[in-house]
């Protein structure tokens, strides 16, 4: 999906001020000019383009949110003013409770993608940054200002974005203290869903047991860790996703007591029969190249697409306990 397939049907701004104690709720829709329209579709893009966003489910018995959404007509404006208005009343009461999560504006978005209609939450925390000032014709001065919007260029922290056709809720979402307690605010207290881990954390996690696996025995040569990678790497070129227990079986399928290991680590984090995908290619950038490190400091990064070739590169195993590292066919060396 490209940004500029997101169309934004309407928006509505709330101010949610809690250092200064003001509940500012709108009663009207933002203009959205070419400007407005761009900065928040810029917004939406770089948070469903993003790994680190949680798919999650609705707690459909418990949420209010949910329940406001179910029968929700996005057609409707007063409808929709009406609970654009409940939920961030719901996020400023949770506010209030903490103390510490940063005061923001508020912004409800619907939007479209082809034929099916998403509601975006942003909540945008204002940021500090220095401007100067001119107290009177001769003097100027610098001085500390809350700035009211992130730019376009960063990413928000605290969002969700669902569908509204399958209610499926995606968050971004940061932990602060309520109560004594640091917690998931927005999926705990506010939304009151389930969320799943996000898929960069998931990767980390999956090549993590890898190489911490791979690493606990002392049998399992280079080569045997270099393949795991280039596993990991070609399921994902081959198939668009990572399926976890084919994964486990292809690399440690041979290895009764490390497949058992690798499962036992996935299953603690509920992803022994998970299967999943990106949408970031950044995110699976480090699957690209082997990279090795000798002990005396030498570093050797071998692009994944020539290793798989397993013509030109060669670590070999010496009798003495030593590697040698044999790189092949090289029509020309350049210093870097």
């Amino acid at each position: 999906m490209q940004k500029d397939d997101i169309i934004i049907r309407k928006a509505i701004v709330h101010i949610l001020d809690y250092q200064k104690g003001y509940l500012g709720l709108s009663d009207s829709f933002l203009e959205l000019g070419p400007d407005l329209n761009d900065f928040i579709r810029g917004h939406i893009y770089k948070l469903i383009s993003s790994d680190d966003m949680k798919k999650c489910k609705f707690d459909e018995e418990n949420s209010p949110i949910y329940a406001m959404l179910e029968t929700f007509e996005e057609d409707n404006e007063e409808e929709y003013v009406s609970v654009s208005k409940k939920i961030a009343e719901c996020i400023f009461d949770v506010m209030c409770d903490s103390g510490q999560i940063p005061s923001a504006d508020f912004v409800m978005a619907s939007f479209q993608v082809e034929s099916t209609v998403h509601l975006a939450l942003l909540k945008m925390n204002y940021k500090e940054n220095f401007i100067h000032t001119q107290p009177d014709e001769n003097q100027n001065d610098i001085i500390k200002e809350r700035i009211i919007l992130p730019p376009e260029s960063s990413r928000l922290s605290e969002a969700a974005v669902i569908n509204l056709k399958t209610m499926e809720i995606r968050l971004i979402e940061k932990r602060y203290e309520i109560n004594g307690e640091k917690v998931n605010y927005l999926s705990e207290k506010v939304f009151f869903c389930h969320a799943d881990l996000p898929a960069k954390k998931k990767l980390n996690i999956l090549t993590k047991a890898i190489q911490d696996i791979n690493n606990k025995y002392d049998d399992r040569d280079i080569n045997a860790k270099m393949e795991a990678k280039s596993i990991l790497q070609q399921e994902f070129v081959e198939n668009q996703e990572f399926n976890v227990n084919e994964i486990g079986d292809k690399i440690f399928g041979n290895h009764a007591e490390m497949k058992q290991d690798y499962d036992e680590v996935l299953e603690r984090y509920d992803m022994q029969y998970d299967t999943f995908t990106v949408a970031n290619e950044s995110t699976v950038k480090k699957l690209e190249k082997q990279v090795l490190l000798t002990d005396t400091g030498i570093e050797i990064t071998i692009p994944m697409e020539e290793y798989n070739s397993k013509s030109n590169v060669e670590v070999i195993e010496e009798p003495g306990g030593g590697k040698t590292i044999v790189i092949k066919n090289i029509e020309n060396l350049t210093l870097k």
